[in-house]
């Protein structure tokens, strides 16, 4: 997902010197540089406030692509880029932005939606890998199949989490479960609605982020690129 803005340059050429003019194309596209980089930075500074994160990568995941002087159409853009190539997840950044459906991938049937009561366990924090989807479905129903050292099949009891053992359960309209349960109570509790959607409620604002970026910078750095050409003897060439 990309943002472009665009930007009237009119009555920032009118004030530049004739001997300087040839000089237009570098000067706007390092300024649109400057800005696309600057508003990479702004939009990963609203982050932390956004979301839950378990480490950098949803940050690294806000880019920015350089203005090229020599290019027909000169421009820079701020983009998300955290599709996993090796899984084939797509960017999952782009329904943070416009809220659309999202969909399981890679052949699975459901997505894992995690309830009010892990959220609750964890503090609101990031979800620790030992209470993940992947890893409490490798242990459901009290026992797994795993393989020996031998390489032969066998069944083995569960792994025991926190204390807890987790089975699958169906909800009496139909929607299947993570359940868990202390290995010393009767009562269960709810992990992870499993569903076949998800609607993302949009709150990344990246393209009001890098616009609102763009519109209070842009003077500024129109200035400073020209105040760095100058000192340079640019304008004699």
């Amino acid at each position: 997902m990309s943002i472009r803005v665009s930007i009237d340059v009119t009555g920032a050429v009118e004030g530049i010197h004739e001997l300087e003019k040839q000089h237009l194309p570098f000067a706007l596209a390092s300024t649109l540089t400057a800005l696309a980089k600057g508003a990479q930075g702004a939009v990963q500074g609203t982050l932390a406030n956004k979301f839950i994160l378990r480490n950098e990568f949803t940050k690294q995941g806000i880019r920015f692509k350089p203005a090229e002087k020599k290019s027909a159409r000169i421009e820079a853009d701020v983009h998300t880029d955290t599709a996993n190539r090796k899984t084939s997840a797509p960017d999952y950044l782009e329904k943070q932005e416009d809220g659309s459906n999202r969909v399981p991938f890679g052949g699975h049937i459901h997505i894992a939606v995690p309830t009010k009561y892990l959220r609750q366990m964890v503090n609101d924090g990031p979800i620790p890998a030992e209470l993940r989807p992947k890893a409490l479905l490798t242990a459901v129903n009290g026992r797994y199949t795993g393989r020996t050292r031998g390489g032969q099949i066998a069944l083995r009891n569960q792994v025991r989490v926190r204390g807890m053992i987790f089975f699958l359960q169906t909800s009496k309209s139909g929607t299947p479960m993570i359940m868990g349960r202390y290995w010393t109570e009767h009562e269960a509790y709810p992990f992870y609605i499993l569903t076949r959607n998800v609607r993302t409620r949009p709150k990344l604002d990246m393209a009001k982020t890098v616009e609102s970026y763009v519109n209070a910078n842009f003077e500024r750095a129109w200035d400073e690129q020209w105040k760095a050409m100058r000192a340079k003897g640019l304008r004699f060439k």
